[in-house]
């Protein structure tokens, strides 16, 4: 693990390289300018350490980014030293991350990209401004311009004052705009949790687990996935000489980039409007976890077995008999409403030939009853992604709440939801909500 950060939040700055890597030139171009600006001047250690995490990383080589690597790689330690009685790496990366501000604080601050070392690691993240928020910080600023040999002296004092007075401007056009430019209100992840304490959990699915099932054939219970007992060795793998394969996959926490993607979009939406968005891997969290706060699940029961945490007794959605681990599950349509089929089945689109897939949305209490879970679970990894998106979307409340019959005032009940996700390529390129109902009743 690269630092001290959980492993979610360190695959979260994968899934956010793999999206800059895109702008990789543009991205080598502003590191030069941050390398041989005022910040890093003089610097020569913290200008190498910067490169070299930047080039490992658009390399697809974060994995490399741990702090033993770095000494040996950048500092010329023995593979053997002792990294707690050498800081050399932690201090260096202490130092890069003061002056990475200093430089956004003066010289940068109208960059269109941002590079950040989050503390306790050694992966840097990349950050795109969009246009919108950049445009208003470049109108100019006129002032009276004296020759120099005439300047008085009077002008010569107020050189400071007016850079204060610069930088407060520019400071408050920069949250005036974050704060105008973001989203109302409306999309059903801020809508789902208001009135309930400002934190929320993103947690995101084992694909380590999903494997397992498959090698196995074999469907685990939320059970044997809290008491650990799914990673004892099967009779299969001593059969099949597959130990060193077994003790890799069994201890390895993998997700899909699309699946931290999505727990992306969602945590920084979320704390752009001032939460306490955290992501977690499902292997992090207990069921005593879910007894207090909110929760988004990404995932079905399959990949994610916290989802069984909160089972519907009469659910309107419920799957069909479960399938083998591997197969899409069958959604149910328990009393079809006007235009809706009886079942939500994988299919070809016979006019588009685009493969159509599914998704089940619960908004439910936690537990305790002192929060509320939001569980988002396709029947492919892309319509549990586009099922991020759509959630996203700052209609979706309204479109929920205009299919429910209920107004813009009136709290989101416990309700149950499916989407339709139009694929190609196993790539989502469209979703649409197709069904809403209210939970009546949820199980204890």
């Amino acid at each position: 693990m690269a630092g001290k950060v959980d492993s979610a939040t360190y695959a979260a700055a994968i899934a956010k390289i793999t999206e800059a890597v895109k702008h990789e030139s543009e991205l080598r171009a502003h590191l030069d300018e941050i390398i041989k600006g005022a910040a890093f001047k003089g610097s020569h250690r913290s200008q190498a350490f910067l490169k070299h995490i930047v080039e490992h990383a658009l390399h697809g080589e974060a994995a490399d980014l741990r702090e033993r690597s770095i000494g040996v790689a950048l500092f010329g330690r023995p593979a053997t030293y002792d990294t707690a009685d050498d800081a050399i790496v932690r201090v260096t990366a202490s130092d890069v991350r003061k002056r990475l501000l200093q430089h956004y604080g003066t010289t940068g601050a109208e960059s269109r990209f941002r590079i950040n070392l989050p503390a306790g690691s050694y992966v840097p993240e990349f950050r795109l401004i969009p246009p919108s928020v950049l445009e208003p910080l470049d109108v100019p600023v006129e002032s009276p311009i004296a020759p120099v040999h005439e300047e008085p002296r009077q002008s010569r004092s107020r050189r400071p004052v007016l850079g204060v007075v610069v930088v407060c401007a520019v400071a408050f056009a920069w949250f005036a705009v974050r704060r105008w430019a973001l989203p109302g209100p409306d999309n059903l992840f801020v809508t789902a949790f208001q009135g309930t304490p400002a934190a929320v959990q993103v947690v995101v699915a084992d694909d380590a687990l999903v494997l397992i099932q498959v090698l196995l054939d074999r469907r685990f219970t939320l059970d044997e996935y809290e008491n650990l007992t799914y990673m004892n060795v099967p009779e299969l793998v001593i059969k099949k000489d597959l130990l060193r394969f077994w003790g890799s996959l069994s201890t390895r926490q993998i997700t899909n980039v699309g699946d931290l993607q999505n727990a992306n979009r969602i945590a920084e939406d979320l704390q752009a409007r001032g939460w306490d968005a955290t992501i977690r891997q499902a292997r992090q969290m207990h069921a005593r976890s879910f007894r207090t706060g909110n929760f988004v699940i990404l995932g079905s029961s399959l990949s994610n077995p916290w989802a069984a945490l909160f089972p519907v007794k009469e659910s309107n959605f419920p799957f069909d008999e479960l399938p083998r681990p591997g197969k899409p599950e069958v959604i149910m349509n328990g009393h079809p409403q006007k235009g809706e089929p009886p079942t939500f089945e994988v299919h070809l689109d016979p006019k588009t030939h685009k493969k159509i897939t599914f998704a089940r949305v619960y908004l439910l209490e936690n537990t305790a009853h002192s929060g509320r879970v939001l569980l988002v679970a396709g029947q492919s990894m892309s319509a549990t992604e586009m099922a991020g998106e759509l959630l996203l979307r700052n209609d979706s409340t309204a479109q929920i709440r205009r299919m429910l019959g209920i107004s813009s005032r009136e709290r989101l009940p416990d309700l149950e939801m499916v989407l339709r996700v139009s694929e190609q390529n196993e790539i989502g390129d469209s979703v649409d909500l197709v069904a809403v109902r209210k939970v009546t009743r949820q199980a204890e």
